[in-house]
């Protein structure tokens, strides 16, 4: 492999970037000189332009907000920014100042040097900045070199289309939009000046942050003297940075005919948010990279990697492509002729990065050999391997084996002294995802939240022992053998770490709960756990592997590899799961048959979703377990899915459930399922599933087999459609409208008539019914004793059923009180397992809103003291 810098950890200190610029320097490596000047740059820009309290992320936050009063709130907290700005840039702004300027002409001229063959590198050792006054730092990775294939020859097209018939005299200004900006910008004004633009000027923008006076006058000035401000920026997706980048410009007074976007675009149009300024863009099909693909090019290339002696031929091959935007995967048939004759490969042709960025994977690969598939070398950013073709996979012991072994192997050959995220707030960190995710119990008020207690609480929780660097993309479908009997080799080995799609991670334990987020099978998830305490001796901390979870559900929505109701499915597996294992029932007995049945609704009563899926709580499932010990069999009576509640009979040890309206009964004993509709019901549904079928917007839940639920893009489907239904089934369907869908029901069934078959076929009475809305009554006629929780509806409150002072989960733990003739936990029978200080945080957060609002501020306060006095022991 190369001498060149190959760095494992991108993720640098400002002083780690120095020091590998001197060996770039050292070793007249222009690229590597160009992008490591840039990397510096970049860290002091930010350092100029901080974020003191995460104020502006507040007002951001704020600006999005229809609550009244928000935008003033936001315009308060960016004045507040404004005024601490000066005691977070800290003493020395003055040296901060001239040292960006040293850099930002070093970043041009180094971009002459990578576009012009024949320019000189002067820099020399001795010019090598101080670092001092960064010390703390961590380099941004710019994704149009690390994520994107994009190259500086793409740079100087769009300098070229610039330019094209332009009076190359006027004054332009570059503004790159940080973190690509940082070395876009310097590129594209270097690109300029090589084609004859005689005045230009460069300076960076992030969005959100004020710009600083001399920045100001800097762009005022180009444009009063007749000049274009030029912004640029990596391939926008929705195009939000660079509209903000826009209005920012024009805020200083600059009008929009003066302003013009240069982009590379990842598809061939740009973004509807930009459309507003003249942008001139290089669509994905003329990206240079395009050219390193062809026949030619890839076979000259490989005989070079291959060494003297090797000549080859290549053939392009379809079936290949990149599993993100802006970046090639492809496959070719190569022949390779030596005097030993001819040898035919399949290989693939990837994109890496550029210079030390692309090396990373070099890096990677040759510290864990036998895991990846031969790695032949990197060319201008290409990465130049076998190709894996991928047979049926072995069983998912062999596989959770295999992985689990990666992860070891992969803690160990990659091991790092610190873990820098605990540093990198705003940069979506996995701990920051996580906080994120749990802030949603504080609502409107979440990133003040998270903020405030959540984010510590999670870091906490995420703390590091053995950090390393982590692979981030680990699900088995990245598994693949090139035999029946050949070794699993893992693709996709270098894309997803440092890369845009990260959420940085430095603990083995996050690549493991990767592969467990997305499983082949429903006992994988176990099977990782038990090769990982097999091979390692080391047990999973239960709190970690729920947010890595989480976290990793989180990330393939955002990547659009799962659909919402999966995910919504599988983030509320993960966090039962979890409350499963913390209130497990002691020494479960065999419950006898004709025990006494509990018939509880889970949304609203078990189940809320302020966390963005429905889940329920620790003191539901603490409550749970009272009744389990007590003798009682709790069973489930709702509207939602069968295989939602199956799943929570599993999970809570539950008898069985009413699903979907009374319309079918599930008996976990024997995990049997009956259908409670006759013939007629049965052609009904169909009928009404085909009809919605066929109405483009709107959208059928395929969990549902036995009634029909279905949502528009608003929710609950139009009411014209409704009244369509009830008239083409004569009337035949009962509707409930909820608040994010319409569910339809045959006549004649409901929660009551479910409840029925069920006891009858579990044996045993009603002894109590908890349930909150008009849905609820006809099994509140079942039971012995019925409660609703104070969020009840209308209908429930005039029947007369008797409310509990709680909402939600704590008014069905009150509700078990009056079964049990004690609030749970109160005898010795079901007493609170006792938590250790990890369970009770993360008990502590998942419990904030299980008496609804109205709990809020009380729940939060002692968390919060809980959580100070344990971090001061």
């Amino acid at each position: 492999m190369s001498e060149r810098v190959a760095p494992l950890d991108l993720l640098c200190t400002a002083q780690t970037v120095t020091d590998l610029l001197g060996r770039a320097i050292a070793d007249r490596d222009r690229l590597d000189t160009f992008l490591l000047t840039a990397g510096l740059n970049q860290l002091v820009e930010d350092r100029l332009h901080p974020d003191p309290l995460q104020l502006h992320r507040v007002a951001d936050f704020l600006d999005d907000s229809a609550a009244r009063g928000a935008h003033l709130a936001a315009a308060l907290a960016r004045g507040a920014a404004l005024m601490l700005r000066p005691i977070a840039v800290g003493r020395g702004a003055g040296e901060l100042r001239r040292l960006r300027d040293a850099l930002g002409d070093t970043s041009t001229r180094c971009g002459h040097s990578v576009l012009d063959p024949a320019a000189d590198l002067t820099i020399g050792r001795t010019a090598l900045p101080t670092t001092r006054r960064l010390r703390g730092e961590i380099l941004r990775i710019p994704t149009c070199f690390r994520s994107f294939d994009q190259h500086p020859d793409d740079v100087v097209e769009l300098a070229h289309r610039l330019l094209k018939d332009a009076d190359r005299s006027t004054p332009i200004c570059v503004v790159g939009v940080r973190t690509s900006g940082s070395y876009l910008a310097p590129l594209c004004a270097a690109a300029l000046e090589l084609a004859g633009a005689t005045a230009v000027s460069v300076c960076t923008y992030r969005p959100g942050r004020p710009w600083r006076r001399a920045e100001a006058a800097q762009l005022r000035a180009v444009v009063a003297a007749g000049g274009t401000i030029v912004v640029i920026d990596d391939p926008p997706v929705t195009g939000t940075a660079l509209a903000q980048t826009g209005r920012a410009v024009e805020m200083l007074g600059i009008p929009t005919r003066a302003i013009v976007f240069l982009l590379a675009l990842a598809g061939t149009d740009p973004p509807t948010t930009i459309r507003r300024w003249h942008t001139i863009t290089l669509p994905w099909p003329q990206w240079s990279v395009h050219q390193r693909l062809t026949d030619e090019a890839v076979g000259a290339t490989l005989a070079g990697l291959l060494g003297p002696g090797h000549e080859v031929v290549a053939r392009h091959r379809p079936g290949a492509h990149g599993r993100s935007r802006a970046r090639v995967r492809e496959r070719y048939a190569v022949e390779i002729a030596t005097d030993g004759g001819v040898t035919r490969r399949e290989i693939a042709v990837e994109g890496a990065g550029l210079g030390y960025f692309g090396r990373h994977a070099l890096a990677v690969a040759a510290a864990l050999p036998g895991h990846f598939p031969p790695v032949y070398g990197l060319v201008d950013g290409l990465l130049y391997r076998d190709w894996v073709p991928g047979t049926d996979p072995p069983g998912d012991i062999a596989v959770a084996e295999q992985i689990t072994r990666y992860v070891v192997d992969r803690r160990r050959a990659l091991r790092v002294g610190t873990d820098p995220t605990t540093r990198l707030r705003g940069r979506r960190p996995a701990w920051e995802v996580a906080a994120g995710l749990l802030s949603g119990e504080f609502g409107r008020l979440g990133p003040a939240g998270q903020t405030v207690l959540i984010d510590r609480i999670v870091r906490n929780l995420l703390r590091v022992d053995t950090a390393s660097i982590a692979d981030g993309h680990t699900h088995a479908r990245y598994w693949l053998r090139a035999e029946p009997t050949g070794a699993l080799r893992k693709v996709d080995f270098h894309q997803f770490s440092f890369s845009n799609l990260e959420m940085t991670c430095y603990d083995a334990v996050f690549d493991l709960a990767g592969a467990a987020a997305d499983p082949p099978s429903s006992t994988f998830e176990s099977q990782l756990r038990s090769a990982y305490l097999a091979q390692t001796g080391e047990p999973i901390d239960p709190e970690k592997w729920l947010l890595y979870r989480l976290t990793h559900l989180w990330g393939l929505g955002r990547a659009d590899e799962l659909d919402g109701p999966d995910i919504e499915d599988r983030c509320a597996e993960a966090v039962h799961d979890y409350l499963a294992t913390v209130f497990a029932v002691p020494q479960p007995t065999r419950t006898p048959n004709a025990a006494p049945i509990c018939a509880l609704d889970l949304d609203g009563v078990l189940e809320t979703d302020p966390l963005g899926f429905p889940c329920t709580t620790p003191t539901a499932a603490f409550s749970l377990r009272a009744l389990l010990v007590h003798g009682y069999r709790p069973v489930l009576v709702t509207g939602r899915s069968l295989p939602e509640a199956a799943t929570r009979c599993r999970q809570f040890g539950l008898a069985g459930a009413v699903v979907e309206y009374g319309t079918a009964i599930y008996d976990h004993r024997n995990r049997h399922c009956a259908d409670l509709r006759d013939g007629s019901a049965t052609q009904t549904m169909l009928e009404v599933r085909r009809y919605l079928d066929a109405h483009e917007g709107i959208e059928v839940d395929r969990r549902y087999r036995y009634s029909v639920r279905a949502r528009s893009r608003r929710g609950p489907i139009p009411a014209e459609l409704t009244r369509a239904i009830t008239a083409m089934t004569g009337g035949a369907v009962r509707i409930v409208v909820g608040a994010g869908q319409t569910d339809f029901v045959p006549n004649g069934m409901d929660k009551g008539t479910g409840l029925r078959a069920l006891s009858a076929r579990l044996g045993g009475h009603v002894a109590l019914a908890v349930g909150d809305t008009a849905e609820d009554l006809s099994a509140f006629a079942e039971a012995v004793i019925s409660r609703a929780p104070r969020n009840a509806d209308d209908t429930v409150r005039a029947a007369g059923i008797p409310l509990t002072r709680g909402s939600y989960q704590a008014g069905f733990a009150q509700a078990c009180a009056a079964l049990l003739g004690h609030r749970p936990g109160a005898c010795p029978l079901c007493r609170m397992p006792v938590l250790g200080p990890r369970t009770s945080a993360l008990c502590g957060v998942l419990g904030l809103r299980e008496n609804g609002v109205r709990g809020l501020a009380t729940r939060t306060a002692v968390l919060a003291a809980v959580t100070a006095t344990h971090n001061r022991r």
